[in-house]
């Protein structure tokens, strides 16, 4: 094992050592869940107050800081080592942060949202407030979720497995690092978006997963510093291409509306980002929106929180842009890498570090052929 095959792996072995989104799920969620409807049926507003597991991360910064220092940014590979390290670093810190300076920290971690982000999520949100759009009925169980994605990975040959989770705020979350899909057992699905669920979880979060297990480096398959954005922008092009937007009309509100959330968290506490978003969603979808986006704090009547719900918005307008100027889609399914890797990843594709992806959706060549 060479050198840079050793830092991947002490990459690997540090970020298994961070259970992070269970260490910022809050472990009381249903009775803050409860006492906030409780309070605000009583026309008391009310702000939840979370609490967490804890964790202790002292013995991974000194062997993160000496594989750090080794590594030379001129060079491509070892400048995107580089850039996961500090985003681990960054990771440990948010986990850290009071409540005073986590939205500072949350923000170096996965950036802020710019005006034009904000205006285009504000504009598909009034849109469809002006439509009169209602809600379906979430009538697919958990159960019968964990069912349709097992054969669907079954039938595309991917050997990665799914199992429920109590512990994740999230309907479904994808671990390149575990190769397991998490579906969340405490939310049932409508039935409009189980197509769209298969397409954005598999044929975006999974098969970029997989393709990074064929690349000689883990942090292909675990993700690069940045890859989520790209990552979640993908996904609603690819559900845009199949058709899944259409059938699932409700969805481009919740993406618009997580953008909008996190600007609100930003700046508000849970109950003023909570009564705007209920001005376009009902009370439980706003209530779930303010949670994901608060999560993290202990006191949410600070600002701040897990920002990156803008990521949907943002990471969907950057790879628009990408394909309408005629760029290579299936250059991001190498691993999991972000629009701005493209350039150093192409080269490490030319000169035989990395080998070209195995699975590709079917949406690309609907893409191209339009």
């Amino acid at each position: 094992m060479n050198s840079l095959e050793k830092i991947d792996a002490t990459i690997t072995a540090l970020a298994s050592k961070i259970d992070f989104y269970s260490l910022l799920t809050p472990v009381n969620r249903e009775q803050e869940r409860k006492r906030f409807f409780a309070e605000t049926r009583e026309g008391r507003p009310y702000d939840p107050v979370f609490s967490y597991k804890s964790g202790k991360h002292e013995d991974i910064m000194k062997p993160l800081e000496n594989a750090r220092l080794v590594l030379d940014e001129d060079d491509d590979l070892q400048m995107l080592l580089a850039k996961k390290l500090d985003f681990i670093k960054v990771q440990i810190e948010l986990l850290e942060a009071s409540d005073e300076n986590f939205g500072d920290v949350a923000a170096r971690l996965y950036g802020v949202p710019d005006l034009e982000c904000l205006q285009e999520a504000e504009r598909i949100l009034r849109e469809s407030k002006d439509q009169g759009y209602v809600f379906p009925e979430e009538t697919v169980t958990s159960d019968r979720m964990v069912s349709i994605l097992r054969e669907e990975l079954e039938r595309k040959g991917i050997e990665w497995r799914v199992v429920f989770s109590g512990k994740i705020v999230p309907k479904i979350t994808v671990s390149g690092k575990d190769r397991v899909i998490y579906v969340n057992s405490n939310i049932d699905y409508t039935a409009e978006e189980v197509e769209r669920l298969k397409v954005h979880e598999i044929n975006v979060h999974v098969y970029r997963g997989a393709n990074g297990d064929f690349q000689p480096f883990r942090i292909f398959a675990e993700g690069l510093t940045g890859y989520d954005e790209t990552e979640e922008g993908l996904a609603i092009v690819a559900e845009d291409a199949s058709g899944c937007l259409e059938k699932d009309t409700r969805q481009m509100k919740l993406y618009a509306g997580r953008a909008v959330c996190a600007g609100y968290c930003m700046v508000g506490t849970f109950f003023e980002a909570f009564t705007k978003l209920n001005e376009f969603f009902p009370d439980y979808l706003a209530y779930r929106l303010v949670e994901r986006g608060k999560r993290g704090l202990r006191d949410t009547s600070k600002r701040g929180g897990i920002n990156k719900g803008f990521h949907y918005i943002s990471g969907w307008r950057k790879v628009r842009k990408y394909v309408e100027e005629n760029g290579d889609l299936g250059i991001l399914y190498v691993g999991k890498i972000g629009i701005d890797d493209i350039g150093p990843v192409r080269r490490l594709i030319d000169n035989g570090t990395l080998t070209a992806p195995k699975y590709l959706p079917e949406f690309i060549d609907k893409l191209k052929r339009r």
